[in-house]
């Protein structure tokens, strides 16, 4: 054989193998957890007394997790992450609880590499608030999504670290003192199956 020969022989079952392992389709079922890296509240703007300050006490996010893999790298995914946050507003003395379920829908694209795959994703979300209080705070439901991550395959078990943006659509007006924030970025670690 010649070194062309042998290097094109390489060269085929290398590609082959990246194409076999990128024909992957399926579904998965498994949890996703995390942490925000920014507040779900903010004060409004106008605030210029400096005795109100918005404290937030806890702020986790965990969920179910739900995709259909198809072949070349593509899939879709639907999330059902709660998020539990808690905040004090020194003002008055109020405690504020905004607790809420976020569902992404997202699409998803793994790039080609055997082992850790990076990908990214795209899509929107809806939230609903359990127990905000209206009168302190209106809530916003939909989000524009972007995320990324790298993927670790383990025989069937998948682990994935991700870092997601959200931009909620921007809440009316209405004179209150604290406000949801439309940025929202957060943390992710997931296990599928």
């Amino acid at each position: 054989m010649t070194a062309f020969s042998k290097g094109a022989f390489l060269f085929l079952i290398f590609t082959g193998s990246i194409f076999a392992q990128h024909l992957d389709f399926g579904v998965g079922i498994g949890v996703k957890g995390g942490v925000p890296f920014t507040d779900i509240l903010k004060l409004e703007d106008i605030i210029t007394t400096p005795a109100t300050v918005l404290n937030r006490s806890t702020d986790y996010l965990i969920g179910p997790v739900v995709e259909l893999r198809i072949p070349f790298g593509f899939a879709f995914e639907v999330d059902g992450i709660y998020r539990s946050a808690e905040y004090h507003l020194t003002t008055n003395d109020i405690t504020i609880d905004a607790h809420s379920w976020e569902i992404p829908y997202l699409a998803k694209f793994r790039f080609p590499i055997p082992l850790l795959k990076p990908f990214v994703s795209a899509g929107g979300a809806y939230r609903s608030f359990t127990d905000l209080p209206g009168n302190i705070v209106t809530p916003t439901h939909n989000a524009f999504v972007l995320g990324g991550g790298l993927e670790l395959r383990i025989s069937r078990l998948r682990l994935s670290g991700e870092l997601r943006w959200l931009r909620w659509n921007n809440p009316p007006d209405n004179g209150n003192v604290v406000r949801l924030d439309q940025n929202q970025g957060e943390v992710l670690f997931g296990l599928v199956f």
